[in-house]
């Protein structure tokens, strides 16, 4: 029988149960009204009769209803899938007789061949047969193999496992990139865009900085900075609204649209301000810190309703740049004292003017970028301002180690004139000189020049120079005070004690000359044997490995051992020799009536004897060696060059490896 026969037959039937169902219902109904009307026996049994024929009679039409509907469904389906039975397919099941409370919904997607599915199309209709007869809903549960296996989700999808900022501390930029990355991701999923990219609105240096940035686009810029211009990123940076454009024309594409390198069919955008204000009531800057910027190659992609998304997401990133800001600074002050800790530790090992300065330069160039730096002191000797410390880091060329500058007619000495710091963004709008007149400096960059001064004197300048203008910040200035004061309170002690060391002959630590009384001492003799025609010879002895001895036992147990050494000397010298303590790590011993020679030959004595002492410091037994400088006086020669000579062949048995003498 095919399908056209069975569907004619089925019509036909159904018109025909149409048309007598209702006659019969009718018929029932007559009958059940009369037979409450009629107050006679036999004519209400006859009416009774009547009623329940009519309802059987109807039961019977709607069983047979089903039965034909159903024949005719299952056979259209075996004539369709016999048409497509060498094709695998996919059937969505969806139970539709589990509308029972608590009873769980089955969706399924099955894949089966044409026979698989009639079967199950049989099967299904035997279950809805049964089903109807007993009026309960029923169905077959699927088994566990026929379901298509769920997905297994990791922790990758819930978490960050590989990334930096939880396998250690991460600096505050470094976890603040790391956010903002994650926000802009999420903007441009949510409103399918081509791009998403963070700016900073540096409105000092008139740049725009770009931080982050999510793109389909591989033509975005490489450089992180662009001037600000007419472009629609420094227009809400400059007014501190927002922009939205649902058709870019594309020949002003690259000038609207800066940050691609060339024009990639941009069609719609959305740029948002980013405000942030330090203030303590919370009341934001005029102008914005930043632009988030959206891009998309689809016409009027965004409307108005994506700005009220934007909106709450900036006031998201402007938290994240709060909570990066405080860190920031708590990091910046965490490493400023660290930097002020180093230092005076460096000075109180080696407390000398050389120490103070390099610590101050070695700290700086920790702190702030810079290019040059130099320290401006007072030389007594030349009653001038001269520059002390010089650090160049390119091969340009600079100023000079004790190059005297113009006082107060250049920069340098106008911060130390009014003891203020005075800074330069741009070098090329500044026609005073930074040191001297006639300096030729490369007027390119910035230059930033901070006092170092205490509370009651100015004792100098540290400078700093970047071939980068607009280098050096409100709190590099800070910080730059911070360690000057602090170098400051250095030189105010260091000068006291050369004032006090003027009066006093004897050094308290080691009990011998201090360094002004054995100079003078040596000058003296210098004369005498100039007169007399005898010879003068000069030692001077230094301890091997000074700083590693101050470290391990501290400053005190330092000065137990200059003192050990000092009586080590003394017991081998004679007794009309000097000695005295010309620095912190240094004995000058002056022998009288003894030529070079046979100087070599008491320096010898001197360090074997010191080598094989052993010293007792906190438990601890060890032994220290030193290294000597001999030096033999001319005819004529004076005291600098006298202190010059020994100074020079010291530093030679240092450079040798300590342990020796050299004579000169």
């Amino acid at each position: 029988m095919t399908g056209n026969t069975l569907k004619a037959k089925f019509n036909d039937t159904i018109a025909r149960v149409n048309s007598s169902d209702g006659i019969i219902v009718a018929i029932g109904i007559s009958a059940l009204i009369l037979g409450i009307l009629v107050d006679i026996f036999l004519v209400r049994l006859l009416c009774l009769i009547i009623v329940v024929g009519a309802g059987v009679l109807v039961y019977a039409i709607l069983h047979s209803r089903h039965q034909i509907a159903e024949e005719v469904m299952v056979t259209a389906s075996s004539l369709h899938h016999s048409h497509f039975e060498k094709e695998e397919m996919k059937k969505l099941v969806f139970d539709d007789f589990q509308s029972q409370a608590g009873v769980k919904f089955i969706i399924e997607e099955i894949s089966a061949t044409a026979t698989s599915i009639s079967a199950q199309s049989a099967m299904k209709k035997q279950e809805v047969a049964v089903s109807l007869e007993k009026n309960v809903p029923k169905f077959t549960p699927f088994k566990a193999e026929e379901h298509p296996p769920a997905r297994e989700f990791q922790i990758s999808d819930f978490f960050d496992v590989d990334s930096a900022i939880y396998h250690s501390d991460a600096e505050p930029r470094t976890e603040f990139d790391f956010l903002l990355n994650k926000v802009l991701t999420l903007i441009k999923d949510i409103t399918f865009a081509h791009s998403a990219a963070f700016f900073w609105a540096n409105s000092e240096k008139q740049q725009m900085v770009m931080e982050v940035r999510i793109t389909d686009s591989s033509s975005f810029i490489t450089s992180r900075r662009f001037p600000m211009g007419h472009d629609l990123i420094s227009k809400i940076a400059h007014s501190g609204k927002p922009e939205l454009l649902s058709e870019v024309n594309h020949l002003s594409e690259h000038e609207l649209i800066p940050y691609y390198d060339v024009p990639v069919g941009i069609k719609s955008f959305v740029g948002v301000p980013v405000f942030f204000s330090k203030a303590p009531q919370g009341s934001p800057n005029e102008l914005p810190v930043a632009v988030i910027a959206v891009d998309s190659t689809v016409e009027d992609q965004f409307g108005q309703e994506t700005l009220v998304l934007l909106g709450q997401y900036t006031k998201l990133v402007s938290a994240l740049i709060k909570s990066y800001n405080d860190k920031y600074d708590l990091l910046l002050d965490a490493e400023l004292l660290k930097s002020i800790r180093r230092l005076q530790e460096k000075i109180r090992n080696n407390f000398s003017l050389n120490t103070i300065m390099q610590a101050l330069a070695e700290e700086t160039a920790r702190l702030v970028n810079l290019d040059f730096l130099s320290i401006v002191l007072y030389d007594e000797k030349k009653h001038a301002w001269v520059a002390k410390k010089v650090t160049n880091r390119t091969n340009e060329g600079y100023v000079v180690s004790e190059q005297a500058i113009d006082f107060p007619m250049s920069i340098v000495g106008e911060t130390i004139k009014n003891n203020t710091h005075r800074s330069v963004d741009v070098l090329e709008s500044v026609t005073m000189p930074r040191y001297y007149t006639g300096e030729k400096l490369s007027s390119r960059g910035s230059f930033v020049s901070v006092p170092i001064s205490s509370l009651n004197k100015c004792y100098g300048a540290v400078n700093l120079e970047s071939r980068e203008t607009f280098n050096y910040s409100r709190q590099d200035i800070e910080m730059l005070y911070r360690l000057a004061e602090n170098t400051a309170s250095a030189l105010e002690i260091f000068y006291m004690q050369e004032v006090i060391n003027e009066y006093v002959i004897i050094d308290s630590v080691t009990g011998v000359y201090s360094k002004k009384f054995f100079l003078q001492r040596m000058e003296e003799e210098l004369f005498r044997a100039d007169e007399s025609g005898v010879e003068l010879s000069m030692l001077f002895i230094t301890i091997d490995k000074a700083n590693e001895i101050s470290g391990r036992y501290s400053e005190e147990g330092f000065e137990r051992v200059m003192l050990t050494l000092a009586k080590a000397i003394r017991a081998s010298v004679r007794s009309y020799d000097i000695v005295g303590r010309y620095d912190y790590n240094r004995f000058g011993v002056v022998l009288i009536n003894t030529a070079a020679n046979d100087a070599y030959l008491w320096a010898e004595k001197i360090r074997k004897n010191v080598a094989a002492h052993v010293m007792n410091l906190e438990g601890k037994s060890f032994a220290i060696t030193t290294s000597t400088g001999v030096c033999g006086a001319l005819d004529g020669m004076r005291r600098e060059e006298f202190v010059g000579n020994t100074s020079a062949v010291l530093s030679k048995a240092v450079d040798a490896g300590g342990n020796v003498v050299r004579v000169f």
